[in-house]
């Protein structure tokens, strides 16, 4: 007889609870999903277009940056007028030269005209207020390109913390140099933008 009393006022409490419980879940006590973490944004520069050069040579091309944070370039664009069957392949340099990250992609991953995405692998780690240079290489030249624009006081050269280099802060941007495969750019030609662009994502949000 003890054990089945045992049994019953068990029984007894097990219901009470579940009733308590019950009653208790729409006032506030059901569980939670974690919330999402913080989503980091990227930046980039340029969203307008430009006329295609009639230069046909091998030609890389190349512009200047900073950020006011420290972060990692993931990938660097640029806008691409005409298909090259030989592709093309992206830099990421120091400003004395030292070559810190590339890229390459074949010719048909994108639309064109319209913007080419190259990834780096891995992505480049850059610090706060240095200045660094992404370039492309296009061995047929037919590259787009708008001159005195970063010395143009109008050009709008900032987002967020990325900011292209004005003509005169380190030197003269928008800059090349012609070499078959490609090389560090050091020459300038009228402050011109080649519409080279980077995918910036600060280390923390």
């Amino acid at each position: 007889m003890q054990y089945f009393k045992g049994q019953n006022n068990r029984t007894i409490m097990r219901i009470a609870g579940i009733v308590l419980l019950a009653g208790l879940l729409p006032i506030g006590l059901q569980i939670q999903p974690a919330s999402a973490e913080t989503q980091t944004p990227t930046y980039s520069l340029w969203s307008n277009l430009s006329p295609i050069s009639a230069d046909t040579n091998p030609i890389e091309l190349g512009f200047k940056f900073r950020t006011d944070v420290d972060g990692q370039i993931s990938v660097i664009r640029f806008y691409r007028a005409v298909p090259i069957d030989s592709g093309y392949t992206v830099h990421l340099w120091s400003v004395t030269g030292e070559l810190l990250g590339s890229g390459v992609a074949i010719e048909g991953q994108g639309p064109t005209p319209g913007w080419q995405k190259i990834s780096l692998y891995p992505p480049v780690s850059i610090k706060a207020g240095q200045t660094y240079i992404a370039s492309y290489y296009t061995s047929k030249g037919l590259y787009t390109i708008i001159e005195n624009f970063f010395n143009d006081p109008k050009a709008s050269l900032d987002n967020g913390p990325l900011h292209a280099i004005r003509d005169g802060e380190d030197g003269s941007n928008g800059i090349y140099t012609y070499a078959l495969g490609g090389g560090f750019p050091t020459e300038s030609w009228h402050s011109s933008n080649y519409w080279i662009d980077v995918e910036f994502k600060p280390t923390t949000p």
